[in-house]
């Protein structure tokens, strides 16, 4: 693993816990799904091989953080439904990173003529 490779996994890492924090404090799922999507292309487009390492590493702290928050939620058991919704977060993550990589890799570099 490459140097790069380290710090774009932390970059994700802090992305995804931002957006999980945003998403247990009230944002709203169309906030959060935006953010997972924006941060996916960003992270594609900075390192576009093997996308889906950088969706899994952004999008799984929101389906986790409210999962075990539904799960320690004081007023009784939830409902089946209610621990599988979140999942769906992980589907604009990925949206979103092959989205940037198929950016990066249709960009073509500058020419350098002299």
């Amino acid at each position: 693993m490459g140097t790069t490779t380290l710090w774009l996994t932390a970059l994700g890492i802090v992305l995804g816990f931002i957006t999980a924090y945003a998403g247990l404090h009230g944002a709203g799922d169309v906030l959060v799904y935006v953010l997972l999507l924006l941060f996916g292309g960003l992270l594609g487009y900075l390192e576009p091989r093997a996308p889906w390492r950088w969706a899994l590493v952004l999008g799984v702290w929101v389906p986790i953080a409210e999962i075990v928050y539904r799960l320690t939620y004081p007023f009784g058991q939830p409902h089946f439904k209610d621990i599988v919704a979140p999942l769906l977060a992980l589907v604009p993550p990925l949206l979103g990173v092959y989205a940037g990589a198929y950016v990066r890799r249709s960009v073509s570099p500058p020419s350098r003529t002299a």
